[in-house]
């Protein structure tokens, strides 16, 4: 089977990253499905994307492109395409029958597209099952709505230590997204300065622009206890769980809203205790758990949390293992095999 997904721009962000657990996956399980991924902008994530794709074999069944204004793939030429929040290319699809759309973005005014879906679209694709609830109650009269749910790949499963050498001497609480308010990273920072009085606890910020936090992180007097890293290449986010778990640490997520939570997710897969914000994406990903959740805004209770945690680490890393084994694979493939179905006429 030959898919195109198209995607409006290459980011380093979940929608790529499940991109290429879906190809790992779909590999694993022994699927011939092809997949081109056309993007319309790169915002300088292309190459590693690329680059993660020749250094795991996946050369015969991925490939990713831009898409030319003058060289606009065939719809025809594919047996699936999957647009990816990309409404940009709508008018270049009428005719298509055997398009689908996916909605990934946790943003309401990003998602209102979805009221000019195209009538060719044979369905909707959403990663979960509270995302589709989400979005049927915005726009009651969508085409069929399919959940596809991420898979997790089993590079964070079967994580490696690239080293012995423990880097740090403290419990790393990790955050790994946008800094932005639907992220909510101003929430993490605030339990960060009720956590930052613990000689045993330091701070992971990884995201677009995390460097510009320098100057607000030192007049909160976190700066000595915290490390800043603007972007993670692809291949660099099982090491950067495998650290986090290695150290015993916590991945925090206080974000208002989620399709998903992928980083969430491959946190949880490789074994790492986590602190996410009670909302309905969240609280699938950890089988309702409250231990792992706190309510938006309650920081206080989410630092409680986070001490739990850390005192019961290993009960609560056994714990992640379990809830985990719904990323492996078997839900995705399933679920994927249906859609493939539907999309041939």
């Amino acid at each position: 089977m030959d898919v195109l997904i198209i995607y409006q721009f290459c980011t380093f962000g979940g929608v790529e990253r499940a991109v290429l657990n879906r190809a790992r996956t779909l590999k694993k399980h022994g699927l011939e499905v092809t997949i081109s991924v056309g993007y319309l902008r790169d915002f300088g994530a292309l190459r590693s994307f690329q680059d993660y794709i020749r250094a795991h074999e996946l050369d015969d069944r991925l490939s990713a492109f831009l898409i030319a204004e003058d060289s606009f793939p065939d719809p025809a030429d594919y047996d699936l395409v999957l647009n990816i929040d990309t409404p940009q290319i709508f008018k270049r699809t009428r005719t298509a029958k055997n398009i689908y759309v996916e909605c990934h973005t946790p943003y309401i005014e990003n998602r209102q597209y979805l009221q000019t879906v195209p009538k060719n679209t044979r369905g909707i694709i959403v990663p979960s099952e509270s995302f589709r609830a989400l979005i049927e109650s915005e726009f009651p009269h969508l085409p069929p709505v399919f959940v596809l749910p991420n898979p997790v790949s089993d590079e964070f499963f079967n994580i490696q230590p690239f080293s012995k050498f423990d880097f740090f001497s403290k419990h790393p609480i990790a955050y790994f997204a946008r800094l932005d308010k639907l992220k909510n990273f101003a929430e993490a920072v605030k339990v960060f300065e009720l956590l930052s009085s613990s000689d045993e606890i330091m701070f992971l910020v990884i995201g677009n622009g995390a460097e510009d936090k320098l100057n607000s992180f030192e007049e909160k007097g976190l700066l000595g206890k915290t490390l800043f890293r603007d972007r993670l290449d692809f291949d660099l986010a099982p090491a950067l769980v495998d650290l986090v778990r290695r150290h015993r640490g916590i991945f925090i997520s206080p974000s208002k809203g989620e399709s998903f939570g992928l980083s969430a997710a491959e946190f949880i897969s490789g074994g790492v205790p986590v602190m996410l914000s009670d909302i309905p994406a969240h609280r699938e990903l950890v089988n309702h758990d409250e231990r792992f959740l706190y309510p938006l805004g309650e920081i206080k209770t989410a630092q409680a949390r986070i001490t739990d945690l850390m005192e019961n680490w290993e009960t609560m890393h056994g714990l992640m293992t379990s809830y985990s084994a719904k990323f492996k694979g078997d839900a995705f493939i399933n679920a994927w095999k249906k859609l493939a179905a539907s999309g041939v006429e």
